[in-house]
């Protein structure tokens, strides 16, 4: 008797297992565009931005705010003939500079090529394979003791007796 709530436990946690894993591989799937690894992501100021900005216009290649992970790293490259500030990063003409994004933040900062003079860059934790399976565990341990707990005060079927 004590071998088969022994099986029921392990086919409960099991279960549990398997639904978190189909759960969070759908949700991974849906929000994936802001789920990769880290990269290297380049914004170009092409020539004549101070003067679009000037205007009051946006430069149309340049966007106006960015969602990075943890670990990208920014490089801005000067195509302009005029200085550019984003932030931290002072950007000469013709030179390109970097920035790593190395912890989860929102950052507003003093951006020179955006009419606004804001420029927003939100760094989020990135979603690797070690997330999801730290997902998949902490939500089908759960699970599956919740399944265990029921199933154990499941009744067994009885047998039915030959002889009867």
């Amino acid at each position: 008797m004590k071998a088969f709530y022994i099986k029921r436990i392990i086919i409960s946690l099991l279960l549990g297992f398997a639904l978190a894993a189909i759960t969070t591989e759908i949700s991974y799937q849906v929000l994936k565009r802001e789920n990769r690894e880290p990269q290297r992501i380049e914004i170009i100021i092409p020539l004549g931005t101070a003067n679009l900005v000037a205007r009051g216009e946006t430069p149309p290649d340049l966007p106006t705010d960015m969602t990075f992970v943890v670990g990208d790293i920014l490089v801005v490259t000067n195509q302009d003939d005029t200085n550019h500030e984003l932030g931290p990063l002072w950007i000469p003409p013709l030179t390109t500079v970097s920035l790593n994004l190395d912890s989860v933040q929102n950052y507003i900062f003093d951006c020179s090529f955006q009419p606004s003079r804001v420029f927003g860059i939100d760094v989020r934790e990135p979603v690797t394979i070690s997330t999801r399976l730290t997902g998949i565990f902490f939500a089908g341990f759960p699970l599956g003791a919740l399944f265990a707990v029921y199933s154990i005060l499941l009744p067994s079927k009885k047998k039915k007796n030959p002889k009867a």
